[in-house]
C-alpha cells in the first residue's frame, strides 16, 4: 500500500466582501491560496458573516498559521487615530477588524506563526498596540506615492533593509523594489515589533517580532512578484517552515 501523506497543517485566512449584483460576495485572493497550497498547507477560510465570531474558538481550534491579507481600511477607533483625520478615511469593515484581532490574540497567545501583508500587517501592528497613519500621503505629509492606480501592478518603489533582520537573511540585498497598494500606513510602531525596512520617506513597510517563533508584516505583497526577486517567495518559504514546526 502506498504510505499516507503527511496532512497539510491548517493556515486560517480571513476573507474580504465585495458587492457583485447586489449580493455579498466573501473571497481571497487565488495568489494567496494557490501559494499556500503549493507550499503544502491547507488554506482555511473564514467568512465575515454574522456569527463568525461565535465560531472563532472552534475554529482556532486547529489553526496552525494565520494569514492576513488586504483589504479596507481599520477603523480609526481602533488606533486612537485623531478626529481630524477620518476625513482621508475610506471604506472600512469593523466586523473584519473584529474577527482578525481576536484571531491575532489568540495567535499570539498559542505562539502560532503570523504572516499580515498590506491591512494584514498594519491590523497586527493595531493589534499589538501599535498605530496607523489614516492616510499616508496627507497625515505624513509623503510625496512618495504609496499607490498608483494608473500603473496599478507594475509601480515599484525602493525600500532600505535594516541588517541583520529575518528580510535581509530572505532578500540579501540592501534595497529592494517592491509594489505599493496601500494609503494607510504604520505610524508608531507596537513595542514588541522591529523595523526590518522603510521606504525613501521614512514609512515602516516591514516588521517583526523578535521574541515570537514568526511573526511578520510587510506592507508590500511579495506574492505578487513571485518573478521578480528569489526573497520574494522565501518569505512565504519562511512561514510554511514555521508553521510545520510549530504542527
Amino acid at each position: 500500500m502506498t504510505p499516507r501523506a503527511a496532512e497539510a497543517p491548517p493556515v486560517l485566512v480571513v476573507t474580504r466582501r465585495m458587492i457583485r449584483k447586489n449580493r455579498s460576495i466573501d473571497y481571497v485572493a487565488e495568489l494567496h491560496l494557490e501559494l499556500l497550497i503549493r507550499l503544502k498547507l491547507l488554506p482555511v477560510m473564514v467568512p465575515v458573516v454574522p456569527g463568525t465570531v461565535a465560531r472563532l474558538a472552534q475554529y482556532a481550534r486547529g489553526m496552525r498559521g494565520l494569514v492576513l491579507v488586504e483589504g479596507e481600511d481599520i477603523e480609526p477607533e481602533r488606533y486612537a487615530a485623531k478626529p481630524v483625520n477620518r476625513e482621508h478615511l475610506e471604506d472600512t469593515h469593523p466586523e473584519r477588524d473584529e474577527i482578525e484581532i481576536r484571531l491575532v490574540r489568540l495567535a499570539l497567545k498559542r505562539s502560532i506563526p503570523i504572516l499580515g501583508i498590506c491591512r494584514g500587517s498594519e491590523i497586527v501592528n493595531v493589534t499589538c498596540g501599535g498605530t496607523l497613519f489614516v492616510d499616508v500621503q496627507h497625515d505624513n505629509r509623503s510625496a512618495l506615492p504609496h499607490i498608483d492606480y494608473d500603473n496599478y501592478d507594475t509601480y515599484r518603489h525602493s525600500l532600505s533593509i535594516v541588517p541583520g533582520t529575518p528580510l535581509a537573511r530572505w532578500y540579501s540585498d540592501p534595497t529592494i523594489r517592491v509594489n505599493s497598494y496601500h494609503h494607510q500606513g504604520i505610524r508608531r510602531l507596537a513595542p514588541r515589533l522591529r523595523s526590518m525596512a522603510q521606504a525613501e520617506d521614512g514609512l515602516i513597510e516591514a516588521f517583526y517580532d523578535p521574541r515570537a517563533r514568526f511573526l511578520v508584516g510587510l506592507q508590500f505583497h511579495p506574492e505578487r512578484m513571485l518573478e521578480e526577486h528569489p526573497g520574494n517567495l522565501r518569505v512565504w518559504q519562511a512561514f510554511s517552515a514555521a508553521v510545520r514546526k510549530s504542527a
